[in-house]
Parts: structure tokens; C-alpha cells; sequence
């Protein structure tokens, strides 16, 4: 089931994937009830602006849990003195803090940190793919939070039109730079325990700023164009 709506709701080639990573369901009901209530790009954002709000609300706690316990899982399959992977400093890696004065620029800001963390998801899914077995738990988690960063953007998106709408959401720059060259096994195992680390720390950021926004009631800034 889960495979159906990553057809339909994020990429056709991640359908394939899917099912040769997962041959069962890997969500729980919850979190299938959660993506069907995210919009695709394709169709408008659809429900009352608290609606849209406290669907938010729920995806970034979800999203939340997920990387928390993904750090775990990771460290658990890196060796010996795994957990100091992920102390150290990487250069190019996004930061985990918002920007912006205004809950506009703040939301804005969530939609670009998601779409900036999502190519290094994907790195550390690849370089990981060639040190784990198919059947890793970890591979399946790297893939689940790698859709549900595609999701959690989307909803945003939603989130965004409630304070601003019929306003283009401008998609961020591509940094193919930040991605690190080739790098050897012990620098991939840090890059990806820092990457997650950082994602983690991002998302709990995100999640207090769309709890305050959610207490808020919508402004738009319509009125100063």
C-alpha cells in the first residue's frame, strides 16, 4: 500500500525501489493516515488553514521521532566508537537553524532546509547501500526518511500558502558542490552520522516553530503588495 502512494504522491522510479526494499508494509497505520493527508503538488492544498496547520504539526513530530531513532539504528551499524561519528564537524552540510524574522521567512525557511538536506539523505543512502546488507533495517529507514522529507516539504508548502496565498513558494538553489566527493569508508561512516545528526536537530527546531505558528491565527501579507 505504502508503495502506491509514493507513486502517486512523490517519484515513478521510487516505486520500483520500494518494493524491492520493502516487500511488506514499513509504516504503521498511522503514518499511511498521515501521508494521505498530504497533498501532492499536482492538486491544490485542500482544507481549512487549521486543518492544514495541525496536519503540519503531526507530520513534524512524526518526522521528528523518525530521525531521533534513525541516529540509533546508524551508530548500531557503523562499529566500534560509532557514537563519536557523530561529534564531529563537516564542512557543507546544512545547519539546523531557521532564518528569518517573521513566521513567513521562518516557514520559508523550513521548505529550503528540507529541500538542502534532501541530496544528502540521498548520498548516505547510496554510500550506505554498498556496506549493508538489502535486508539492513537501516536501509529501510534511510528510505523512509528520505520520502517523508519529500512529504514533510510538501506540507509545508501547504503550510505556507495559508500565510501567503497564491504565492509561488520559490524552490531553493541546487548546491551540487555541497555534496562530498568520493570519500573513504571511515569519512562516509562520519558524513552520514553527521548528516543525520543535523537532520535531527533541524527537525525538532522546525516542529517548535510549526507548534508557535499552529497557537497563531494566519496573517497575510496580501495586503503589502
Amino acid at each position: 500500500m505504502i508503495c502506491i502512494y509514493i507513486y502517486i504522491y512523490i517519484e515513478r522510479e521510487s516505486l520500483i525501489q520500494c518494493i524491492l526494499v520493502f516487500p511488506v508494509a514499513f509504516l504503521s497505520g498511522v503514518v499511511l493516515l498521515t501521508i494521505i493527508q498530504v497533498v501532492s503538488t499536482t492538486v491544490p492544498c485542500i482544507g481549512s488553514k487549521r486543518n492544514i496547520r495541525q496536519n503540519g504539526v503531526r507530520f513534524a513530530r512524526l518526522i521528528n521521532k523518525n530521525a531521533a531513532e534513525i541516529i540509533k539504528t546508524y551508530q548500531a551499524n557503523q562499529g566500534d566508537f560509532a557514537e563519536q561519528f557523530c561529534k564531529m564537524s563537516m564542512d557543507n552540510i546544512p545547519a539546523s537553524t531557521l532564518s528569518g524574522q517573521t513566521q513567513f521567512d521562518r516557514v520559508l525557511s523550513i521548505y529550503t532546509r528540507l529541500k538542502e538536506f534532501l541530496p544528502h539523505v540521498r548520498k548516505v543512502l547510496e554510500q550506505q547501500s554498498d556496506m549493508q546488507p538489502p535486508s539492513s533495517q537501516l536501509l529501510k529507514d534511510l528510505f523512509q526518511i528520505r520520502e517523508q522529507i519529500s512529504l514533510f516539504a510538501r506540507n509545508v508548502n501547504c503550510i505556507f500558502q495559508t500565510l501567503q496565498p497564491n504565492f509561488l513558494v520559490p524552490e531553493p538553489p541546487a548546491w551540487p558542490t555541497r555534496i562530498p566527493p568520493a570519500q573513504n569508508v571511515f569519512q562516509q561512516k562520519v558524513y552520514g552520522c553527521v548528516v543525520l545528526t543535523r537532520l535531527s536537530e533541524f527537525l525538532s527546531t522546525a516542529l517548535n516553530e510549526l507548534k508557535s505558528l499552529k497557537s497563531k491565527r494566519p496573517r497575510s501579507r496580501s495586503r503589502n503588495y
